[in-house]
């Protein structure tokens, strides 16, 4: 019994990303506006009422990869050790929810065309924006709750997918000098460290994720030592 319920599991979370790599797809080919849940379900090889046991219409299916990224690192970050400098548990926690995810660089490249913010005034840019706000949020209040936050201190040895980190050097402060302020500053610090290295990859028209990591460990790098 457990068997098959891991085997229905599984089929479920295939259905689901195929779900969203057809949607992705037809996003870039046609405009999100112009690609049709009927067509997407179509690709996927599902019903339309299939397709809405998964999401609740194109936008959910839009932002899923950015739900699953944030729902991933917020759940990693809950697991870095509470004395560790708050950069460095979010790019542990970044890296090891990247790696669980697994993209491959084409089907990246179409997500970070539709979900880049843009200066386009759009419904679905609009709802980004607002996504990335509560995905901040969200990881400000996992650095506010650990018992003890740390602040300084550089990681010029850079992060691996397993969460290792070599040069750091933390200052240790309490949850009375680093707040709830300070957390949400580190992290839009960080998510647009991110913003800044995806959008320079995609300007390379490079699919190597490999170069992609180089120029994410390079950004934040560089937020590190101002920190």
């Amino acid at each position: 019994m457990a068997e098959a319920e891991g085997l229905r599991e599984r089929k479920k979370r295939r259905t689901r990303q195929t779900i969203i790599e057809v949607a992705h797809e037809l996003f870039q080919e046609k405009g999100f506006d112009s690609a049709t849940l009927e067509e997407i379900a179509a690709g996927a090889d599902v019903s339309v009422r299939t397709l809405f046991r998964y999401f609740t219409g194109k936008e959910a299916i839009a932002l899923a990869p950015l739900d699953e990224m944030g729902d991933l690192t917020v759940a990693a970050l809950r697991r870095r050790p509470a004395d560790e400098p708050p950069l460095t548990a979010l790019r542990c926690a970044a890296l090891s929810a990247w790696a669980l995810m697994s993209p491959d660089g084409g089907s990246l490249r179409r997500y970070a065309d539709q979900l880049l913010p843009s200066d386009e005034a759009t419904p679905l840019a609009g709802a980004v924006l607002s996504r990335l706000i509560v995905i901040g949020d969200r990881l400000a209040m996992e650095l506010v709750d650990n018992e003890v936050l740390l602040v300084g201190g550089g990681t010029g040895g850079g992060a691996g997918v397993d969460g290792s980190v070599a040069g750091t050097v933390p200052t240790q402060a309490s949850l009375s000098t680093v707040t709830e302020l300070d957390a949400q500053m580190i992290v839009v610090s960080f998510l647009g460290a991110i913003q800044v290295a995806i959008r320079s990859w995609c300007r390379s028209g490079s699919t190597d994720l490999v170069e992609l990591l180089a120029v994410v460990e390079k950004c934040l790098d560089r937020i590190c030592l101002r920190t």
